[in-house]
């Protein structure tokens, strides 16, 4: 069941429902219906969080293969990848600054 599978997506990506539902731009009462298995979550929606999550499309219908679409995705990767997603416009111009910084200047 889907609702199933989003617990335990909300548990990987350790956010709350209401941050969860906030990222994909739900209303946090409707989110808590589909969580609860009162409704059936729309494909539109499905497709929202396959998006923004990076959710393995077969794992959330279906409950088969790895929860995310890029297992190679170390988890510094994603943990610096969520953090990005909670810095303003100003922020996120210097972490660009810094990131093309290291990229061009690297060491041989």
């Amino acid at each position: 069941m889907i609702s199933e599978r989003l617990k335990i997506l909300l548990t990987e990506l350790h956010i709350s429902q209401r941050q969860f539902a906030k990222k994909i731009n739900l209303d946090a009462g409707y989110f808590s219906r589909i969580m609860q298995g009162k409704v059936t979550p729309p494909d539109r929606i499905l497709l929202l969080i396959e998006n923004v999550f990076h959710v393995n499309k077969k794992w959330l219908e279906e409950g088969e293969g790895d929860i995310f679409s890029t297992p190679d995705l170390s988890l510094a990767k994603k943990q610096v990848l969520e953090s990005i997603d909670t810095l303003n416009d100003e922020q996120i111009s210097a972490v660009s600054a810094f990131i093309k910084y290291l990229t061009e200047y690297k060491s041989d």
